[in-house]
């Protein structure tokens, strides 16, 4: 905590640190296009989101400073310092460790006055706010080590580059489990080195026209991805996977198959059936060994009685020979395209049939083991057929990707069976409406290699702040229209973030039009709300799963982490109408329009603090499926 006010004196920072953080590069998008500026570009990228979890999960105290420059008096430097100890400064002294981060912008701040006039203590902060450049406070003076008199002004320090150094940091302080965090590390790692990798091929993928671009070009499409978790980037693949090199290729693949006794197989809807176009394509490994005098297929090497077929996404591969001996592997492949999220993929011979598959991927992305749980196996073919029943009364309801079929291995222990299973769903496109493109919600938030925004960049008539606040009424008032209803009447939240989120937009006039959800695995819903709605009828749902609401404010967390954290959060803020507060003005405007007052979702949405996921806490301790969350200010109401 700061120390209270009883002097109205400014905080003393050292000449020469006000002049470094005002005179260093503060743009991370202005770095060369060359093999450093990435390097130093993912650094950023990711130090940048480890410092916002760190801040807003309470684990370090930030305060904002103001820096007069001596020399130039209507010049000042803003500065973000984070110490072990803060009350330290109470005293005049800058202890050596103190670091300190260069701002772009002005992070959410307290209203209670500190103990100085320039200081305030940081709430909430976002990767956006900050500079390029950071750095770590020596005491050191030849081989003595001493806290630093700011009176004096003087300061000494070494620039800080690496994320992990930041997290050993800070591991120190806290005297944090060191397993744990050497697990951070190695993501964070893994994070930089696809990110440095992802920059470099940024201006070589194809150019995103909202005219031309496929609903595959838009979906991988994204360069940094998730906004605010530190893993963002991360391709950590876990043994028996061997580690993943920058340039794997990713979103191209070719899908294997196993043959599996169906014995062992949960099988849930008309699975094989609804494969078949994607076997009967299915090639040879090595069509040139084969001497056959017609084209070998799939079922040639399958008791189709007794066995079922499997896709298998190729990397995923080692980890199904390992597990799972009864799992033959058939020399047989078929193409497809990785979606926004690696382990969806859209097989070509599959898009006839307007479906895509969801499969196991034993590798981290943002923390998360991409593998399938039994829970979303069993609950996607069955909610399925309740959603229309969900959304028959509201006309502006969302498009959903239905899960008609899947398969998982029948096993008791649900880390087991993860590692082996498939889930068909709707492909967005197939449910596209003539005139209409679906695109991926998270790629109008990217930004471009110049640091603009695609949604300004690649979208027409954004040229004016009236006509992006225009763009903004519309996505918000089509959001809420898609997504509040079912959580004001059932008690039922999607889990709408970004990735999960497709926009349809007009070929015309790229506004929106409606919006597409995918993705079972993380709804919320109240039971005794959806069953007074629904008249009794249950919600399918296998013991010790993550999607069963406590209460209502549970299921309202989930939607507002979603749609307003996760989604409007990033889009008002790549439309450049964040720190005016417009964008905010018109969302709250658009909320309260279709919620009232009186509903206990608008007073759950418009309190003065909201919780926020805690990605290093959960991380810290072991959770995924589990979430921790810190209160901060709610963005909302800025």
């Amino acid at each position: 905590m700061l120390p209270a006010a009883v002097k109205a004196e400014p905080l003393v920072i050292p000449q020469h640190l006000a002049c470094l953080v005002a005179d260093s590069p503060n743009n991370p998008f202005a770095l060369p296009k060359t093999a450093h500026g990435y390097t130093r570009h993912a650094q950023f990228a990711t130090m940048s989101r480890l410092l916002t979890c760190l801040v807003n999960e309470q684990l370090v105290t930030a305060i904002f400073a103001t820096a007069i420059i001596r020399d130039s008096p209507s010049f000042t430097a803003q500065i973000l310092i984070v110490a072990r100890n803060t009350d330290r400064f109470f005293c005049g002294e800058w202890e050596p460790g103190t670091l300190v981060f260069q701002l772009r912008h002005k992070p959410i701040l307290a209203a209670e006055p500190s103990a100085w006039p320039n200081v305030q203590k940081v709430l909430l902060l976002d990767p956006e706010d900050l500079g390029l450049c950071a750095w770590c406070t020596s005491g050191s003076v030849g081989s003595a080590c001493q806290d630093i008199k700011m009176s004096e002004d003087e300061w000494h320090g070494a620039e800080l580059l690496c994320p992990t150094d930041l997290m050993n940091m800070v591991a120190k302080w806290r005297a944090l489990d060191l397993d744990a965090v050497q697990s951070i590390n190695s993501e964070l790692q893994s994070s930089m080195q696809h990110q440095e990798y992802a920059y470099s091929q940024q201006d070589l993928r194809p150019k995103l026209d909202i005219n031309t671009a496929t609903i595959i070009d838009w979906e991988q499409s994204l360069t940094e991805g998730h906004a605010t978790h530190p893993m963002h980037r991360a391709r950590h693949a876990m043994p028996p996977l061997k580690p993943l090199a920058v340039d794997t290729e990713l979103r191209h693949l070719q899908l294997h198959f196993v043959a599996v006794p169906k014995d062992r197989m949960v099988i849930e809807g008309e699975f094989s059936k609804l494969i078949e176009p994607l076997l009967m394509a299915a090639g040879p490994l090595d069509p040139i060994s084969d001497n056959l005098m017609r084209r070998p297929s799939l079922s040639d090497y399958v008791d189709l009685q007794s066995e079922i077929i499997i896709p298998v996404h190729p990397l995923h591969l080692p980890a199904i020979q390992k597990h799972f001996p009864f799992a033959r592997v058939l020399d047989f492949v078929a193409d497809a395209h990785a979606q926004a999220s690696l382990r969806t993929v859209s097989p070509v011979a599959l898009q006839v049939a307007g479906l895509d598959i969801k499969l196991p991927l034993g590798i981290k992305t943002s923390s998360a083991l991409r593998t399938i749980s039994t829970w979303s196996a069993y609950l996607g073919p069955r909610l399925t057929l309740m959603i229309p029943s969900i959304i028959a009364h509201n006309p502006a309801a969302s498009l959903v990707c239905g899960e008609p079929a899947s398969v998982i291995l029948r096993d008791t222990d649900p880390d087991t069976a993860k590692y082996l299973a498939c889930i068909l769903r709707q492909s967005p496109q197939s449910l596209c409406r003539k005139g209409e493109k679906a695109i991926v919600a998270a790629a109008l938030t990217e930004r471009l290699s110049d640091g603009q925004s695609v949604v300004c960049a690649r979208w027409p008539d954004m040229e004016t702040k009236a006509k992006r606040m225009n763009f903004l009424r519309i996505y918000a008032k089509i959001l809420f229209e898609a997504f509040l209803p079912p959580l004001l009447t059932h008690g039922f939240a999607f889990e709408a973030h970004q990735q999960n989120t497709l926009v349809l937009v007009s070929e015309d006039t790229g506004l929106p039009t409606g919006f597409i959800i995918r993705d079972f695995g993380g709804i919320m819903v109240h039971l005794p709300t959806f069953a007074k709605a629904t008249g009794g009828i249950e919600l399918p749902m296998l013991p010790n799963n993550s999607t069963t609401a406590e209460s209502l404010d549970e299921a309202y967390g989930i939607a507002y982490h979603t749609l307003i954290q996760c989604q409007l959060h990033r889009l008002v803020r790549a439309l450049g109408l964040h720190y005016c507060g417009s964008g905010w003005q018109i969302v709250r405007e658009e909320f309260s329009r279709l919620v009232p007052c009186s509903e206990p979702l608008w007073k759950h949405w418009m309190k003065e603090q909201v919780p926020l996921k805690s990605f290093v806490s959960m991380k810290l301790g072991g959770l995924y499926r589990s979430y921790i969350y810190y209160p901060v200010p709610n963005i909302l109401l800025k």
